[in-house]
């Protein structure tokens, strides 16, 4: 096996867990991963925390007995990370302070209405998170981490970051996979039936219902909603253009759609949660997602173009769906 480290960006409520923080650190890099994150937070911060989160392996989630410094929305730095980790799907570890009570006296007071909402995030992580380990002194953290930070590689493996002069052994192992996948492949082949038969031909202008699901986050608290939108062919393909104007996996279909209806579906999570203030975890119908990825094929906007080096089969749009989407364009254009 290749030699591999990891990089995992650590989120804390701030200067109340710097002894926890340093000796979290301390244990990770012992173990091979690098630690990132940021001490201090500020409005300008939050970009540089979220460029850290997309580029991280994992994200850990270190919470004692504060909420931490809260941005202008009133919701604290330490639950915007988490809510953006979710967002993109990173696989997050928690480590929690098993009785944050006993820390009050040792610690600045913070106001009762800020102890509600620590209280209502910690909830949201113990309900929310899988993978949650209590601790209650710097020593038990320690163990902890030692304990459980291995098992989380087997259960998420990750790209990680490879040594130069292990390279060739990585390509090795790349080439007998592709073998494999050729193989099973083949066999797929023979057996699967055309999925373009069952599909009607459809228009840019004819509408579908996109179901989905996402988390809505109200004072302090989340809920799952499943949600539905009409859409027009004509909006699948503005939102998929940005991706496949060039060649691109087959996995961004529902990377890039998800990413949309998170950044547009809070709308559709107030008609329910009137005050909900942040949404993640959006997740499109997977029925649905393969009825756009066969109706688009079929249409032929965007079609399979061939593989990468990795053996994921590429889309990219065609000169048809280009002359389409410019069309459109052109016509917005001239009213």
């Amino acid at each position: 096996m290749v030699d591999k480290r990891y990089q995992v960006f650590i989120s804390t409520s701030g200067q109340e867990m710097l002894p926890e923080r340093s000796v979290l650190c301390q244990t990770l890099v012992g173990m091979g991963f690098f630690a990132w994150g940021l001490e201090q937070r500020t409005p300008l911060s939050t970009a540089l925390a979220r460029r850290q989160i997309d580029d991280c392996d994992y994200v850990i989630m270190l919470l004692g007995s504060h909420y931490g410094e809260q941005s202008m929305s009133g919701v604290s730095y330490m639950q915007l990370e988490y809510i953006y980790a979710v967002s993109k799907d990173k696989p997050i570890i928690v480590f929690v302070h098993s009785d944050p009570e006993s820390r009050r006296d040792l610690l600045p007071k913070e106001p009762d209405i800020v102890q509600e909402k620590f209280h209502a995030f910690r909830k949201i992580l113990l309900q929310e998170v899988e993978h949650i380990f209590y601790f209650r002194n710097t020593r038990e953290l320690e163990l902890t981490v030692r304990m459980n930070m291995s098992n989380m590689l087997i259960r998420y493996p990750a790209w990680g970051w490879v040594r130069p002069q292990n390279t060739q052994t990585l390509n090795n192992e790349i080439a007998a996979l592709k073998e494999k996948i050729k193989g099973l492949e083949t066999q797929l082949a023979q057996k699967a039936p055309d999925p373009l038969l069952s599909y009607p031909k459809i228009t840019s202008q004819d509408t579908f219902e996109c179901e989905y699901q996402l988390h809505a986050y109200q004072d302090g608290n989340f809920k799952e909603l499943k949600l539905s939108r009409r859409m027009t062919w004509l909006d699948i393909l503005q939102v998929l253009y940005s991706v496949f104007k060039n060649p691109t996996p087959e996995e961004y279909f529902a990377i890039r759609i998800n990413d949309y209806l998170n950044e547009t579906g809070l709308k559709d999570a107030q008609l329910q949660m009137l005050r909900a203030h942040a949404v993640a975890r959006s997740q499109i119908n997977f029925r649905v997602l393969q009825n756009i990825k066969q109706q688009l094929r079929q249409s032929d906007w965007i079609v399979p173009v061939g593989r990468d080096d990795r053996q994921r089969t590429l889309w990219k749009f065609t000169e048809k769906g280009l002359s389409l989407l410019d069309k459109m364009t052109a016509n917005k254009a001239s009213l």
